[in-house]
């Protein structure tokens, strides 16, 4: 919907950078497969550096800190 444009705009920016600067291809697929193959799957696999320090962070930070982290990156009102 148009009224959404603007807000899609701003969130794309980011979005395409960290697709350009994520890891590997094969790093998350070894971790798809990993999933896909467990007997005694987790609930959260963990692909590559980036989710890493995202998945350490959300642990460390205080949800207020965390979040405010998430919506600055992603350019989010909040």
């Amino acid at each position: 919907m148009d009224i959404y444009a603007e807000q899609r705009r701003i969130a794309d920016t980011p979005a395409l950078a960290v697709n350009q600067d994520g890891d590997d291809p094969a790093t998350v697929a070894k971790v798809i497969v990993a999933a896909a193959t467990d007997s005694k799957p987790k609930v959260r696999y963990t692909a590559g550096r980036q989710a890493r320090l995202v998945g350490a962070a959300r642990r460390i930070l205080p949800a207020g800190v965390f979040d405010g982290q998430i919506r600055k990156t992603n350019k989010l009102a909040g």
